[in-house]
């Protein structure tokens, strides 16, 4: 019978394990940035050039602040996660060196691999700047893994603050900040499926038609005002409807207040971020509009009062808010002004994640919709782990 590894921190003994959780992570993300490195993934051609000649071509002359920013940031979560995969068989300076040679690897076969493509270009400091996010990433994460896994420290937190049956719905609340990144026409406007229904031949869409024109006429004509006061509807909708969502799961020793405005600030950032990058750095806070900041006010006041409650009436009502936001985006006109305010997308890194984060934004309520309707699933979900 082979010996347990442990090591003693802080004086108190732990056992050395590994994460798989972690390096399912870690495998998904370097997916992402495969996916997006490489997107559109059509055209291939080849030149009959080196493909690692970017290496020792001239570093590139018009490269914003941003983009150099950003290059780093896209990496940093796969150090950290890393980081954790390797734990243990790798710790410490060891890890932190391993992360940063296969990030290097990662990035310079993304990199040669955008030679053959005819709408990228490759490029020696997107290598450096990449591979720069994977080292502070890990250097980050490393002093903090043994706590985090040998120590269990995750699953306490997780085990002290949340249901033991609510995985699954910690999971659409956790895509929630993510489906940001697509920029829908009002500020957590996820769910609109009125282009996909007009593009297929099914009742669905016709129904989806005439409840429109039942609704808000013919003409369809919204003014400015109407737009405001729609966008607020929708925003204090989502945010109820995750928020409350995500207190449903809550002990009662949970920092409620805490983790709920961490998940408000992390769709902010998320948003502030998509902005940046598909519109320009200038127009990063667009998405504040006042119909948003009268979303915002009005939601959190009422997510803040209504999640103190009995956590079963926050599901149902959560539900319900779910319910209000899919039909709001479905019944509101398109809004010309936002096109008109926020101008036209730029070319950046997250246009490649465009086709993933639109049918992530898409089908993002009504996926919390199914889960607050049949927590049955979620129990099953838990007893199986088990």
């Amino acid at each position: 019978m082979p010996a347990m590894r442990v090591s003693t921190f802080d004086g108190n003994l732990s056992h050395a394990r590994s994460s798989p959780l972690a390096r399912a992570a870690c495998a998904v993300y370097a997916l992402l940035l495969l996916y997006s490195g490489l997107a559109p993934w059509s055209g291939w051609r080849d030149l009959g050039l080196n493909p690692f000649a970017y290496l020792a071509a001239p570093i590139p002359a018009h490269v914003t602040n941003f983009d150099l920013a950003f290059n780093v940031l896209a990496y940093l979560p796969f150090g950290a996660l890393l980081v954790l995969a390797l734990h243990p068989a790798a710790r410490g300076l060891r890890a932190v060196l391993g992360t940063a040679l296969i990030g290097f690897l990662l990035a310079a076969f993304i990199e040669a691999a955008q030679s053959y493509l005819p709408t990228r270009i490759s490029s020696n400091l997107d290598l450096l700047t990449n591979t720069g996010g994977a080292l502070l990433g890990a250097l980050l994460t490393a002093p903090l893994a043994s706590s985090l896994i040998d120590r269990g420290r995750l699953a306490q937190w997780r085990l002290r603050w949340f249901e033991r049956d609510a995985s699954v719905l910690l999971l659409v609340v956790a895509l929630w900040p993510a489906a940001q990144i697509f920029p829908e026409a009002m500020l957590f406007g996820n769910g609109d499926i009125r282009d996909a229904m007009d593009h297929s031949d099914n009742a669905l869409g016709d129904v989806l038609a005439a409840v429109d024109e039942a609704v808000f006429g013919a003409a369809n004509v919204f003014g400015v005002a109407e737009f405001v006061l729609a966008e607020a509807f929708v925003v204090a909708a989502a945010i109820l409807a995750v928020g409350l969502a995500f207190a449903s799961t809550m002990q009662p020793r949970a920092p409620r207040v805490k983790l709920l405005l961490a998940l408000l600030v992390a769709a902010g950032l998320a948003r502030t971020l998509a902005n940046a990058v598909e519109f320009g750095p200038e127009r990063a806070l667009a998405w504040l509009t006042p119909g948003a900041y009268g979303g915002i006010a009005l939601g959190v006041l009422s997510l803040l009062t209504a999640s103190a409650g009995p956590r079963v009436w926050s599901a149902r009502l959560a539900l319900l808010a779910t319910l209000a936001l899919i039909i709001a985006v479905n019944l509101v006109p398109d809004n010309p002004f936002y096109i008109d305010a926020i101008g036209t997308w730029r070319q950046g890194a997250l246009l490649n994640f465009n086709l993933l984060a639109h049918w992530l934004s898409l089908l993002w309520p009504y996926a919390l919709a199914l889960v607050l309707l049949f927590p049955g699933v979620q129990r099953r979900s838990a007893a199986a782990s088990l």
